[in-house]
């Protein structure tokens, strides 16, 4: 017995050398960041609740639901229990919201700090929205020639206010199961949960969206919400459809960490960055059907896309937003991004009058060679996501400045 112990311990002592011999550091980080070069890699260690200093943290239950009137049968209105819920709810306290299929015919707004929504679980408690924003508040062409602002913008369930300390917690968030209409700008605006007015150090974890046009929202001056362990989904008529809704994340706002989720189908633009308020956010431990990376606008700086599976890898740099050409970047790192099928660097767009510059681009799944600081400052190296080391640079920039 000794000697088979002995000879398992030996063998994975020489496993485990093996694997440490595979892995490839980059010249811009090396084994434990000592050549981290701030200059070109930025700190992203100060995303998401608290500067990603604090442990999020767990309300006593102030309210449950039930108690409080609520019928989770999917046929009774429960918009104006959940809004007294908000109310009455202590600070530092949870409405707690127990199995049910909740109907709520209109918006839930949020404008007190300090509170959390929590249900029994995902699998278990279900809020079902039977309208969108635009069959509620007629936005179409008000503003926007031929668009509806909440194409891109709002949410049913929506922080609003200078407020902190928000959380949405353990719930399932349903629309009705209708075709999207497709890029119209003209949606029935089936928006799930966002953040405006200055909505900051606030939180969203595990959760499901189905149904949506826009799954997530935050507002240029929303900064330092997390949104963790989150899927987006759609039910039958929608995910049959090549592409089943908007945007996936619309973030407008800075300092966010989004993280641990998966995208089940295709939005016209899955992670979106949209403004030039939109910085230092990270995006880490994702998979999408088909992922797309959006920058709207060009505008945005300094955000970090680390540890995710592209899926197909068909539009990973795929952009919209009225700036030509679409699909290029500035200023933005790219960490360790698989998929089926080799992908291109962030220079697809290789158009003479504007091109991606400054862009660090390491891990990619791609055939392309390396090619360090070209001609419009982007540093593009080739190394095999599945042998680069470490996986996720969130979470190495974290580990360093901890020592």
């Amino acid at each position: 017995m000794k000697t088979n112990c002995g000879l398992l311990l030996f063998f994975l002592f020489i496993m485990h050398f093996a694997l440490q011999a595979q892995k490839v550091n980059s010249e811009l980080w090396g084994k434990q960041g000592e050549f981290w070069d701030k200059n070109k890699i930025p700190d992203f260690t100060n995303a998401g609740y608290k500067n990603g200093k604090e442990p999020i943290p767990t309300y006593p239950t102030s309210i449950n639901l039930k108690k409080l009137g609520a019928v989770g049968d999917g046929i009774t209105d429960n918009t104006e229990v959940l809004r007294k819920a908000i109310q009455q709810c202590k600070e530092f306290g949870t409405i707690y919201i127990p199995e049910g299929n909740y109907l709520l015919s209109d918006t839930i707004v949020i404008s007190r700090k300090n509170i959390c929504i929590k249900g029994e679980g995902a699998a278990k408690t279900k809020l079902f929205f039977t309208k969108g924003l635009e069959e509620l508040y007629p936005n179409y062409n008000t503003r926007f020639k031929n668009q509806s602002s909440w194409s891109w913008s709002g949410a049913m369930l929506l922080v609003k206010g200078n407020i902190s300390g928000i959380g949405i917690e353990k719930l399932q968030i349903q629309f009705p199961d209708s075709l999207w209409n497709g890029h119209d700008f003209h949606e029935r605006a089936y928006n799930a949960i966002g953040f405006d007015k200055g909505a900051n150090n606030c939180w969203v974890r595990d959760v499901v969206l189905k149904g949506c046009d826009l799954g997530f929202w935050l507002s240029t001056t929303s900064t330092n919400i997390t949104l963790e362990n989150w899927v987006l989904d759609f039910s039958e008529k929608r995910a049959a459809q090549k592409v089943s809704g908007h945007h996936g994340t619309n973030i407008y706002g800075g300092y966010n960490l989004l993280q641990n989720f998966r995208i089940v189908g295709r939005f016209h633009h899955d992670l979106s960055v949209e403004s030039t308020k939109s910085v230092f956010n990270v995006f880490r431990n994702g998979e999408g059907l088909d992922l797309c990376i959006d920058h709207h606008n060009h505008d945005q700086r300094n955000n970090l896309f680390t540890n995710l599976n592209a899926g197909l890898g068909n539009r990973l740099f795929f952009s919209g937003g009225n700036e030509k050409p679409n699909g290029i970047c500035f200023n933005e790192v790219f960490w360790n991004i698989t998929a089926k099928k080799n992908m291109p660097y962030c220079d697809q767009y290789d158009e003479a009058e504007k091109q991606s510059k400054n862009n660090i681009c390491i891990g990619i799944l791609t055939a392309k060679p390396s090619i360090l600081n070209d001609a419009n400052g982007n540093w593009f190296e080739t190394i095999d996501p599945n042998l680069l080391y470490p996986k996720d640079l969130y979470k190495a920039q974290m580990e360093l400045l901890k020592k």
